[in-house]
């Protein structure tokens, strides 16, 4: 079975793609950006299990989400292997709870 990704927070969750999930192409990933003081979220990429370096995806979005649509992943030209995608959700006084991490398998 399937490890749930690392979600300690109920306010920043990503439930879709699933931790472990083989994805090619334009990926929409889903879930929860909402906590107390909400500024904005990103969603960041970065390479193998234990990333050394993140890299967001698209811009800042400012605007809640609650199970729903947080960005779109586009894997097209990204070498096949393991990724690790995390969102990030900011409150207004540059605080954040800890970051939502889930593991993917990009294309083979």
């Amino acid at each position: 079975p399937v490890s749930p990704g690392s979600c300690p927070t109920a306010g920043v969750q990503i439930t879709q793609p699933a931790q472990g999930a083989r994805v090619s192409g334009r990926v929409e990933i889903r879930g929860t950006a909402d906590i107390d003081g909400f500024s904005f979220y990103k969603i960041e990429l970065g390479l193998g299990e234990r990333p050394n370096a993140w890299t967001s995806i698209g811009d800042l979005h400012q605007t809640p989400v609650t199970g729903g649509s947080l960005d779109v992943l586009d894997t097209t030209g990204l070498p096949a292997g393991v990724y690790s995608i995390r969102l990030v959700v900011v409150d207004v006084t540059g605080n954040y709870p800890a970051p939502c991490e889930v593991r993917i398998i990009v294309g083979q």
